[in-house]
Protein backbone atom coordinates (compact mmCIF):
# COMPACT_ATOMS: atom_id res chain seq x y z
CA UNK A 1 0.00 0.00 0.00
CA UNK A 2 2.86 1.95 0.66
CA UNK A 3 4.66 1.55 -2.31
CA UNK A 4 1.63 2.74 -4.39
CA UNK A 5 1.05 5.72 -2.52
CA UNK A 6 4.57 6.52 -3.26
CA UNK A 7 4.34 5.87 -6.80
CA UNK A 8 1.29 8.03 -6.83
CA UNK A 9 3.40 11.14 -5.52
CA UNK A 10 6.30 10.50 -7.97
CA UNK A 11 3.99 10.19 -11.14
CA UNK A 12 1.85 13.60 -9.80
CA UNK A 13 5.35 15.10 -9.21
CA UNK A 14 6.12 14.20 -12.76
CA UNK A 15 3.32 15.83 -14.08
CA UNK A 16 3.90 19.15 -12.58
CA UNK A 17 6.82 19.65 -13.30
CA UNK A 18 6.17 19.04 -17.31
CA UNK A 19 3.34 21.28 -16.95
CA UNK A 20 5.31 23.99 -15.18
CA UNK A 21 7.79 23.17 -18.43
CA UNK A 22 5.15 23.29 -20.86
CA UNK A 23 4.03 26.95 -19.43
CA UNK A 24 7.71 28.64 -19.09
CA UNK A 25 7.84 27.38 -22.97
CA UNK A 26 4.75 29.23 -24.18
CA UNK A 27 4.83 32.98 -25.10
CA UNK A 28 2.09 34.80 -23.11
CA UNK A 29 2.97 38.35 -25.28
CA UNK A 30 -0.12 39.12 -26.69
CA UNK A 31 0.22 39.45 -31.06
CA UNK A 32 -0.81 43.11 -30.58
CA UNK A 33 2.54 43.74 -28.59
CA UNK A 34 4.41 41.97 -30.95
CA UNK A 35 6.23 43.83 -34.25
CA UNK A 36 6.36 41.05 -36.64
CA UNK A 37 9.74 41.23 -38.84
CA UNK A 38 9.67 40.66 -42.62
CA UNK A 39 12.79 41.79 -43.73
CA UNK A 40 15.92 42.70 -41.99
CA UNK A 41 19.27 44.50 -43.19
CA UNK A 42 22.67 44.55 -41.90
CA UNK A 43 24.78 47.46 -42.17
CA UNK A 44 28.36 48.10 -40.46
CA UNK A 45 29.30 51.70 -41.46
CA UNK A 46 31.55 52.12 -38.56
CA UNK A 47 32.60 49.40 -36.89
CA UNK A 48 28.98 48.77 -34.97
CA UNK A 49 26.30 46.94 -36.27
CA UNK A 50 22.98 48.68 -37.65
CA UNK A 51 20.28 46.51 -37.44
CA UNK A 52 17.22 47.76 -39.93
CA UNK A 53 14.28 45.85 -39.60
CA UNK A 54 11.03 46.11 -41.74
CA UNK A 55 7.57 44.99 -39.53
CA UNK A 56 4.13 44.87 -39.60
CA UNK A 57 2.64 46.89 -37.13
CA UNK A 58 -0.99 45.80 -36.03
CA UNK A 59 -3.45 48.64 -37.17
CA UNK A 60 -5.04 49.14 -34.04
CA UNK A 61 -1.23 50.33 -32.59
CA UNK A 62 -0.53 53.78 -32.36
CA UNK A 63 3.33 53.10 -33.72
CA UNK A 64 1.71 52.84 -37.41
CA UNK A 65 2.40 55.96 -38.86
CA UNK A 66 -0.75 57.35 -41.43
CA UNK A 67 -2.21 54.32 -41.29
CA UNK A 68 1.13 52.34 -42.75
CA UNK A 69 1.47 48.55 -41.79
CA UNK A 70 5.17 48.08 -42.68
CA UNK A 71 7.50 50.67 -40.56
CA UNK A 72 11.25 50.05 -41.21
CA UNK A 73 13.02 50.78 -37.87
CA UNK A 74 16.86 50.30 -36.73
CA UNK A 75 19.17 49.99 -33.69
CA UNK A 76 23.04 49.78 -32.97
CA UNK A 77 24.85 47.16 -30.94
CA UNK A 78 27.84 44.71 -30.89
CA UNK A 79 26.38 42.09 -31.33
CA UNK A 80 23.59 40.92 -32.83
CA UNK A 81 21.64 39.76 -29.57
CA UNK A 82 22.68 43.71 -28.29
CA UNK A 83 20.70 44.74 -31.58
CA UNK A 84 17.74 42.81 -31.10
CA UNK A 85 17.04 44.11 -27.74
CA UNK A 86 17.71 47.90 -28.52
CA UNK A 87 15.26 47.32 -31.54
CA UNK A 88 12.38 46.22 -28.80
CA UNK A 89 12.68 49.00 -26.96
CA UNK A 90 13.09 51.74 -30.11
CA UNK A 91 9.99 50.14 -31.27
CA UNK A 92 8.29 50.00 -28.30
CA UNK A 93 7.32 46.42 -28.94
CA UNK A 94 8.97 42.34 -28.37
CA UNK A 95 10.77 42.05 -31.74
CA UNK A 96 9.12 38.62 -33.39
CA UNK A 97 11.37 37.11 -36.22
CA UNK A 98 10.02 34.14 -36.98
CA UNK A 99 8.10 35.17 -40.27
CA UNK A 100 11.46 37.16 -41.67
CA UNK A 101 11.46 36.24 -45.54
CA UNK A 102 15.05 37.74 -46.42
CA UNK A 103 18.25 39.13 -44.86
CA UNK A 104 19.77 41.87 -46.35
CA UNK A 105 23.72 42.36 -45.93
CA UNK A 106 24.62 45.54 -46.75
CA UNK A 107 27.68 46.87 -48.68
CA UNK A 108 30.02 48.30 -45.94
CA UNK A 109 28.90 45.03 -43.61
CA UNK A 110 30.21 42.57 -46.18
CA UNK A 111 33.36 44.29 -46.21
CA UNK A 112 33.96 44.92 -42.68
CA UNK A 113 34.63 41.04 -42.19
CA UNK A 114 31.83 40.21 -39.75
CA UNK A 115 31.33 36.97 -40.51
CA UNK A 116 30.75 36.09 -36.87
CA UNK A 117 27.30 37.63 -37.65
CA UNK A 118 26.13 35.40 -40.49
CA UNK A 119 27.22 32.07 -38.57
CA UNK A 120 25.39 33.51 -35.59
CA UNK A 121 22.32 33.79 -37.10
CA UNK A 122 22.74 30.03 -38.67
CA UNK A 123 23.32 28.42 -35.46
CA UNK A 124 20.69 30.65 -33.39
CA UNK A 125 16.71 30.10 -33.46
CA UNK A 126 16.21 34.28 -34.32
CA UNK A 127 15.46 33.10 -38.02
CA UNK A 128 15.27 29.68 -40.20
CA UNK A 129 17.62 28.63 -41.90
CA UNK A 130 16.55 28.89 -45.27
CA UNK A 131 15.59 32.72 -45.01
CA UNK A 132 17.01 34.02 -48.45
CA UNK A 133 20.59 35.87 -48.21
CA UNK A 134 20.99 38.67 -50.47
CA UNK A 135 23.71 41.57 -50.60
CA UNK A 136 22.69 45.18 -51.02
CA UNK A 137 24.74 47.26 -53.75
CA UNK A 138 24.58 50.20 -50.75
CA UNK A 139 22.80 50.41 -47.62
CA UNK A 140 20.62 47.50 -46.40
CA UNK A 141 18.29 49.98 -44.86
CA UNK A 142 17.94 51.90 -48.01
CA UNK A 143 16.59 48.55 -49.75
CA UNK A 144 13.84 48.01 -46.56
CA UNK A 145 12.86 51.57 -47.02
CA UNK A 146 12.38 52.05 -50.81
CA UNK A 147 8.98 52.98 -52.59
CA UNK A 148 7.74 50.18 -54.45
CA UNK A 149 5.35 50.40 -56.79
CA UNK A 150 0.93 49.89 -55.27
CA UNK A 151 2.38 50.01 -51.48
CA UNK A 152 3.98 46.93 -52.42
CA UNK A 153 6.42 45.82 -49.84
CA UNK A 154 10.24 45.74 -50.61
CA UNK A 155 10.91 42.52 -48.36
CA UNK A 156 8.10 40.77 -49.68
CA UNK A 157 8.52 41.63 -53.28
CA UNK A 158 12.51 40.55 -53.52
CA UNK A 159 11.15 37.60 -51.94
CA UNK A 160 8.89 37.21 -55.00
CA UNK A 161 11.68 37.46 -57.54
CA UNK A 162 14.24 35.47 -56.10
CA UNK A 163 11.18 32.68 -55.45
CA UNK A 164 9.70 32.75 -59.18
CA UNK A 165 8.81 29.66 -60.72
CA UNK A 166 10.37 31.97 -63.77
CA UNK A 167 14.89 31.49 -63.34
CA UNK A 168 16.13 34.38 -64.87
CA UNK A 169 19.43 34.81 -66.73
CA UNK A 170 22.06 36.18 -64.10
CA UNK A 171 20.02 35.81 -61.01
CA UNK A 172 21.03 33.10 -58.10
CA UNK A 173 19.09 32.16 -55.70
CA UNK A 174 20.86 31.79 -51.76
CA UNK A 175 19.59 31.00 -47.83
CA UNK A 176 21.52 31.11 -44.86
CA UNK A 177 21.83 27.72 -45.31
CA UNK A 178 23.20 27.30 -48.63
CA UNK A 179 25.20 29.53 -48.22
CA UNK A 180 27.23 28.11 -45.23
CA UNK A 181 27.12 24.81 -46.73
CA UNK A 182 29.38 26.50 -50.03
CA UNK A 183 31.47 28.12 -47.47
CA UNK A 184 32.44 24.73 -46.07
CA UNK A 185 32.74 22.83 -49.20
CA UNK A 186 35.94 22.13 -50.84
CA UNK A 187 37.07 25.89 -52.40
CA UNK A 188 35.24 27.68 -49.82
CA UNK A 189 33.27 29.99 -51.58
CA UNK A 190 29.53 31.40 -51.67
CA UNK A 191 27.84 33.85 -53.82
CA UNK A 192 25.15 36.00 -53.16
CA UNK A 193 22.75 37.57 -55.17
CA UNK A 194 23.27 41.75 -54.99
CA UNK A 195 20.26 43.72 -54.98
CA UNK A 196 20.16 47.22 -56.17
CA UNK A 197 17.68 49.93 -57.33
CA UNK A 198 16.70 51.30 -60.59
CA UNK A 199 14.37 53.90 -61.39
CA UNK A 200 11.38 52.92 -63.34
CA UNK A 201 9.62 54.93 -66.07
CA UNK A 202 6.58 55.10 -63.53
CA UNK A 203 5.62 57.69 -60.97
CA UNK A 204 4.34 56.73 -57.54
CA UNK A 205 0.49 56.57 -57.07
CA UNK A 206 -1.12 58.77 -54.33
CA UNK A 207 -1.43 62.13 -53.26
CA UNK A 208 1.31 62.47 -51.47
CA UNK A 209 3.70 60.76 -54.37
CA UNK A 210 4.65 64.56 -55.77
CA UNK A 211 5.48 63.19 -58.82
CA UNK A 212 7.79 61.03 -57.53
CA UNK A 213 9.53 57.57 -59.69
CA UNK A 214 9.10 54.58 -58.12
CA UNK A 215 12.37 52.23 -58.02
CA UNK A 216 13.05 48.66 -59.06
CA UNK A 217 14.52 46.16 -57.31
CA UNK A 218 17.39 44.55 -59.82
CA UNK A 219 19.43 41.44 -58.63
CA UNK A 220 21.05 40.47 -61.70
CA UNK A 221 24.70 41.13 -60.18
CA UNK A 222 26.58 38.76 -57.77
CA UNK A 223 28.72 39.41 -54.86
CA UNK A 224 31.31 36.48 -54.29
CA UNK A 225 32.45 35.20 -50.17
CA UNK A 226 34.38 33.68 -48.84
CA UNK A 227 35.14 32.46 -44.82
CA UNK A 228 36.99 35.96 -44.12
CA UNK A 229 34.06 38.17 -46.02
CA UNK A 230 33.51 39.67 -49.44
CA UNK A 231 35.84 38.95 -52.50
CA UNK A 232 34.25 40.58 -55.77
CA UNK A 233 31.11 41.27 -57.30
CA UNK A 234 30.43 40.38 -60.43
CA UNK A 235 28.72 41.91 -63.47
CA UNK A 236 25.31 41.42 -65.47
CA UNK A 237 27.85 39.47 -68.14
CA UNK A 238 29.47 36.99 -65.78
CA UNK A 239 26.84 36.57 -63.54
CA UNK A 240 24.56 35.28 -66.34
CA UNK A 241 27.36 32.90 -67.01
CA UNK A 242 27.25 31.63 -63.04
CA UNK A 243 23.26 31.02 -63.48
CA UNK A 244 24.33 29.01 -66.47
CA UNK A 245 25.81 26.65 -64.42
CA UNK A 246 24.10 26.83 -60.27
CA UNK A 247 20.53 27.41 -61.78
CA UNK A 248 18.02 25.66 -63.97
CA UNK A 249 17.05 28.30 -66.07
CA UNK A 250 13.80 28.83 -67.38
CA UNK A 251 13.63 32.64 -68.57
CA UNK A 252 16.40 35.45 -70.08
CA UNK A 253 17.62 36.11 -73.24
CA UNK A 254 20.92 36.22 -75.25
CA UNK A 255 21.80 38.53 -77.77
CA UNK A 256 24.00 38.34 -80.55
CA UNK A 257 24.05 39.82 -84.32
CA UNK A 258 22.19 38.25 -87.23
CA UNK A 259 23.42 37.34 -90.56
CA UNK A 260 22.08 40.60 -91.99
CA UNK A 261 23.87 42.77 -89.46
CA UNK A 262 20.92 43.34 -87.31
CA UNK A 263 20.93 42.89 -83.62
CA UNK A 264 18.83 40.09 -82.15
CA UNK A 265 18.39 37.84 -79.22
CA UNK A 266 17.04 33.87 -78.33
CA UNK A 267 14.76 33.38 -75.29
CA UNK A 268 15.86 31.06 -72.61
CA UNK A 269 13.59 27.84 -72.17
CA UNK A 270 15.75 25.83 -70.54
CA UNK A 271 19.36 25.06 -69.11
CA UNK A 272 21.06 22.12 -67.34
CA UNK A 273 24.45 22.00 -66.47
CA UNK A 274 26.91 19.15 -65.75
CA UNK A 275 30.34 19.57 -64.29
CA UNK A 276 32.95 16.67 -63.95
CA UNK A 277 37.31 16.48 -63.61
CA UNK A 278 38.59 15.50 -66.47
CA UNK A 279 42.56 15.24 -64.80
CA UNK A 280 43.89 16.68 -61.72
CA UNK A 281 44.06 20.24 -63.46
CA UNK A 282 41.32 19.97 -65.86
CA UNK A 283 37.30 20.36 -65.24
CA UNK A 284 34.75 20.40 -68.07
CA UNK A 285 31.39 22.34 -67.99
CA UNK A 286 28.98 20.56 -70.11
CA UNK A 287 25.78 23.25 -71.06
CA UNK A 288 22.42 21.90 -72.12
CA UNK A 289 20.56 24.96 -73.52
CA UNK A 290 17.04 25.21 -75.45
CA UNK A 291 16.53 28.30 -77.07
CA UNK A 292 13.75 30.45 -79.11
CA UNK A 293 13.80 33.03 -81.31
CA UNK A 294 12.35 36.08 -80.15
CA UNK A 295 12.32 37.27 -84.15
CA UNK A 296 9.21 35.54 -85.68
CA UNK A 297 9.83 33.03 -88.06
CA UNK A 298 9.49 33.69 -92.09
CA UNK A 299 9.43 30.85 -95.71
CA UNK A 300 12.33 31.17 -97.86
CA UNK A 301 11.86 30.95 -101.55
CA UNK A 302 12.52 27.79 -101.91
CA UNK A 303 9.69 26.47 -98.62
CA UNK A 304 11.95 26.35 -95.90
CA UNK A 305 11.00 28.09 -92.34
CA UNK A 306 14.07 30.02 -91.76
CA UNK A 307 14.50 31.09 -87.96
CA UNK A 308 18.58 30.88 -86.73
CA UNK A 309 21.06 30.06 -89.05
CA UNK A 310 24.11 27.78 -88.46
CA UNK A 311 26.41 30.53 -88.39
CA UNK A 312 24.02 32.17 -86.12
CA UNK A 313 24.04 29.15 -83.67
CA UNK A 314 27.52 29.03 -83.24
CA UNK A 315 27.98 32.49 -82.51
CA UNK A 316 25.99 32.31 -79.73
CA UNK A 317 27.73 29.08 -78.27
CA UNK A 318 30.66 31.16 -78.78
CA UNK A 319 29.64 33.82 -76.86
CA UNK A 320 28.07 31.62 -74.06
CA UNK A 321 31.62 29.75 -73.84
CA UNK A 322 33.29 33.34 -73.37
CA UNK A 323 31.21 34.26 -70.58
CA UNK A 324 31.25 31.42 -68.72
CA UNK A 325 35.34 31.61 -69.66
CA UNK A 326 35.27 35.15 -68.92
CA UNK A 327 33.84 34.69 -65.47
CA UNK A 328 35.67 31.99 -64.47
CA UNK A 329 39.10 34.43 -65.25
CA UNK A 330 37.67 37.06 -62.76
CA UNK A 331 37.32 34.69 -59.75
CA UNK A 332 40.36 32.62 -60.48
CA UNK A 333 42.04 36.50 -59.97
CA UNK A 334 40.18 36.17 -56.27
CA UNK A 335 41.07 32.39 -55.85
CA UNK A 336 37.29 31.83 -55.89
CA UNK A 337 35.93 28.50 -56.69
CA UNK A 338 32.49 29.64 -57.83
CA UNK A 339 31.49 26.61 -59.90
CA UNK A 340 32.72 24.57 -57.46
CA UNK A 341 35.23 22.55 -59.88
CA UNK A 342 36.83 21.34 -56.35
CA UNK A 343 34.27 19.57 -55.11
CA UNK A 344 33.99 17.74 -58.42
CA UNK A 345 38.24 17.20 -57.92
CA UNK A 346 37.88 15.96 -54.47
CA UNK A 347 34.57 13.83 -55.25
CA UNK A 348 36.36 11.85 -58.46
CA UNK A 349 40.12 11.57 -57.14
CA UNK A 350 39.53 12.39 -53.43
CA UNK A 351 42.37 12.85 -50.73
CA UNK A 352 45.21 11.76 -53.85
CA UNK A 353 43.90 15.35 -54.94
CA UNK A 354 43.94 17.33 -52.07
CA UNK A 355 47.54 15.88 -51.22
CA UNK A 356 48.81 16.88 -54.45
CA UNK A 357 47.29 20.37 -55.52
CA UNK A 358 48.46 23.58 -53.38
CA UNK A 359 45.56 25.62 -51.41
CA UNK A 360 45.14 27.90 -54.53
CA UNK A 361 44.61 25.22 -57.09
CA UNK A 362 42.29 27.04 -59.29
CA UNK A 363 45.53 28.92 -60.74
CA UNK A 364 46.49 25.55 -62.41
CA UNK A 365 42.88 24.75 -63.31
CA UNK A 366 42.29 24.44 -67.15
CA UNK A 367 38.20 24.40 -67.87
CA UNK A 368 37.06 23.32 -70.74
CA UNK A 369 33.34 24.52 -71.60
CA UNK A 370 30.93 23.18 -74.41
CA UNK A 371 27.56 23.94 -75.20
CA UNK A 372 24.56 22.05 -76.45
CA UNK A 373 22.45 24.56 -78.03
CA UNK A 374 18.65 23.54 -78.90
CA UNK A 375 16.63 25.80 -80.84
CA UNK A 376 12.98 25.04 -80.28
Amino acid sequence: MKKRAKIKWVILLAVIVAVASLDGLSSNINLLDRAVVVGMGIDCPDGELVLSVQVIIPKNSSSASQGNDFVVYSARGKNVQEAVENLSYTIGLKASFAHTNVVIAGDSFLKSGRTDVLAFLVSSDLVTDNTLLVASAGEAKEILSVQMPVNEVASYHLAEILQSNRKDAGQVSADLRSYFEDIYNVGETACLPVVFLRESEFGLLGEQAGGEKTKLLDVSHVAVMNKEGYLVRLGRRQSAALSYTTEKLNAGSISYVGDDGMKKEVVILRTDCSKRALSFDEAEIALDISVRSSQKYYVSQNGASVGISEAEKKQIRAQIISSVADCFEVCKYYDADVFHLGEEFYRRFGEEWKASVPTSYLGFVRLKVTVDLNVK
